[in-house]
């Protein structure tokens, strides 16, 4: 795997990513955007789409993924909170 692309894309995620609540089952809208996005800005830091592809079978899927994961973070932040 490329570490550039790998990198961008985590720092992508870890700056536009953030617990906002879950989508509807079945709903990857905005994982698409998200992965449209980073795409978008990937071609403008000079990262073709298809280097993205190389690394990330499905960059909606990833994201997809990544929300999920940021918002079970939040939801564990807030229990934790709670039990304080």
């Amino acid at each position: 795997m490329s570490e550039r692309i790998i990198a961008f894309v985590e720092n992508w995620v870890s700056e536009n990513i953030h617990a906002e609540g879950y989508p509807a089952e079945g709903d990857d809208t905005l994982a698409k955007g998200f992965a449209a996005q980073c795409r978008t800005e990937a071609l403008e830091a000079g990262i073709p789409a298809s280097e993205i592809d190389d690394e990330f079978d499905d960059l909606a899927a990833f994201m997809s993924g990544q929300i999920q994961e940021t918002n079970d973070r939040e939801v564990e932040r807030q229990i934790d909170k709670d039990r304080s």
